[in-house]
């Protein structure tokens, strides 16, 4: 049972549920609805989703409702956006994304009222998903309480549209659907005022590392909310980083490959802008901006691919261009066909870079390569290839691939095959009667003749031993206890210090000073410094102590060795700490 399913039978347990689309699904208890007046099933499709693009003027194909009145008004633009995104949507598509197990079957409606009924109950599932990990974000990145948005009358409502949604053309099922978008309406507002607060960078991290992973469910609900949001760049950029790791999948080597052919990826994206029910916020009709904006996408893949050294990506700014022609192209970014070209582009350039990183190490050594691009500002490349691309990450995990190992397995559980036993010798226990004899029969003994024959029977040197130890344990304990002063200064003196005045504190995990002395634990990234920048770093805090109130400088790695050390007579950089 999948994530939906469970959302479903809570809502059901509630009572608030009694019949969703997954059950026609599973039942095949509808029936195609001839006589249904396809331009009053496109125009109410188009009305259900209005709600996702509340802010915008009222000429807009993505206006929220207001009132009855406008209607008249809107029909003939909602019918056209309806058709259009019905038009070349394919009739079934399975996938499975992310490369996970779990398939995931997009059919489309065979009717009016069946696709009333997977609108609502999908829309409503996608965004308790999303919820979820909004929440989640909120706790893990901008350390708040998460607000978690009560969707008691979303639910409700819900329970309403779906006990009237068999008659479309009734006032009750226009009433019931009017409510319900009203409330989805205003939880989609909520949801993307909160989402506003959270960075991409910091949603990519979260999708990367949370444990367990989520599934291709949950990021299908981010896409679709992304997807419906009104444009803008900070909800391009997150989309794009969605779609483009739901269509491929991470190897060992720290590329990822392509889950899908063009042809392929091309026609599931359409299939889930029809399930979405997702106006488009580009022009359909300009055919020739949508191929021009594909095939610079396919030149600038080109254009990665070609480089023969790191060094050529980084001087032509290849990475700020990418980035720079994304957010050029607006609305039209979010065309099947150049995001097909999109997904594409940031699979390649990603592996390019990493490969092109990983023979600029091979060639220089680490400490060169961070030392010769330690500047260089990741989030813009992350940024403009969809994923995480941090130098000194992806140096780690190029020179040691079990950290990367390490990660992917943190959390998982292993469930190998039992250990086999020895054969056991089984022993009859079952009771036997046994007649005393005279000889088996000994006279009780007291306790005190029972104690003198057990301490007769030990051995002399081990008692000693063991009275001799315990002597001097007691009085150790009562010289310890009374006799020695207890040294303090150096607890009470110890002050744990603010990383953000302090120079270089990117490479610091925690600085805590006592007395007059500066105690810091450097990270990882220490150990692809050149001498020359680890010098400079400890002069750096050595001279801020003059304002900082301290007077040597003791820096130590994660084991807790010592690797540099400054005070006014002596300056040192140990290079193997013992």
């Amino acid at each position: 049972m999948n994530i939906f399913e469970d959302l479903v039978l809570e809502l059901k347990e509630e009572n608030l549920l009694e019949d969703t689309f997954l059950d026609v699904l599973e039942a095949r208890a509808l029936e195609v609805d001839g006589g249904a007046d396809p331009a009053a099933g496109q125009k109410s499709q188009q009305e259900t989703e209005d709600f996702s693009f509340d802010g915008e003027s009222d000429e807009s194909v993505g206006t929220s409702l207001r009132s009855e009145s406008d209607e008249p008004s809107r029909s003939e633009i909602i019918h056209q956006t309806a058709e259009k995104i019905e038009a070349d949507a394919p009739e079934v598509a399975d996938m499975q994304l992310m490369d996970s197990d779990e398939t995931i079957e997009i059919r489309r409606p065979k009717s009016d009222k069946e696709f009333f009924k997977k609108r609502a109950t999908g829309e409503v599932l996608s965004l308790q998903l999303v919820e979820h990990v909004v929440s989640a974000l909120e706790r893990e990145y901008l350390k708040i309480v998460p607000k978690t948005y009560d969707d008691l009358s979303v639910k409700k409502a819900l329970h309403k549209f779906l006990q009237v949604a068999e008659d479309a053309a009734s006032d009750a099922h226009k009433e019931a659907e009017f409510q319900l978008m009203q409330e989805i309406e205003a939880w989609c507002s909520v949801l993307a005022k909160r989402d506003a607060e959270i960075s991409i960078a910091a949603l990519r991290r979260y999708c990367e590392t949370c444990r367990p992973k989520l599934s291709s469910q949950a990021m299908l609900a981010l896409a679709r909310f992304y997807r419906n949001l009104p444009y803008g760049e900070d909800v391009r950029g997150k989309f794009d980083y969605i779609v483009t790791r739901l269509f491929s999948k991470p190897l060992a080597d720290e590329t990822r490959r392509l889950l899908f052919t063009g042809a392929e990826a091309f026609s599931h994206i359409k299939a889930l802008y029809a399930d979405w029910s997702s106006i488009p916020l580009y022009s359909v009709d300009d055919e020739e901006s949508i191929a021009l904006a594909a095939a610079s996408f396919r030149e600038l893949q080109q254009e990665a691919e070609d480089a023969t050294h790191f060094d050529d990506m980084i001087r032509s700014d290849f990475f700020g261009r990418l980035r720079s022609f994304k957010e050029n192209i607006a609305e039209t970014f979010l065309a099947p066909t150049v995001l097909t070209a999109a997904i594409e582009c940031n699979v390649k350039v990603g592996n390019r870079y990493v490969k092109l990183l990983d023979k600029e190490r091979l060639a220089s050594g680490a400490a060169v390569t961070h030392e010769k691009y330690g500047s260089v500002d990741d989030e813009a490349i992350s940024g403009a290839a969809a994923r995480t691309l941090e130098l000194d990450t992806t140096l780690r995990h190029l020179i040691d691939p079990s950290e990367a190992r390490e990660d992917d397995e943190e959390g998982t559980e292993h469930h190998g095959e039992p250990e086999r036993s020895e054969p056991v010798e089984y022993i009859d226990l079952t009771p036997k009667k046994v007649e005393p004899s005279v000889a088996a029969i000994r006279p009780r003994r007291s306790i005190l003749e029972a104690v003198r024959e057990r301490c007769f029977g030990i051995n002399p040197l081990l008692l000693f031993g063991a009275t001799a130890l315990i002597i001097l344990s007691l009085g150790l304990y009562a010289w310890a206890t009374w006799f020695v002063e207890e040294d303090t200064t150096f607890s009470k003196d110890v002050i744990m210090l603010k990383l953000d005045p302090i120079p270089f504190k990117e490479n610091l995990k925690l600085a805590k000073k006592s007395g007059d002395t500066f105690y810091g634990v450097v990270l990882p990234a220490w150990e692809t410094m050149t001498n020359e920048k680890r010098e400079e770093f400890l002069g750096a805090i050595s001279e801020y102590g003059k304002t900082g109130g301290w007077v040597n400088v003791n820096l130590l790695n994660g084991q807790g060795k010592t690797v540099g050390y400054a005070s006014p007579g002596h300056f040192e950089v140990i290079d193997n700490p013992q």
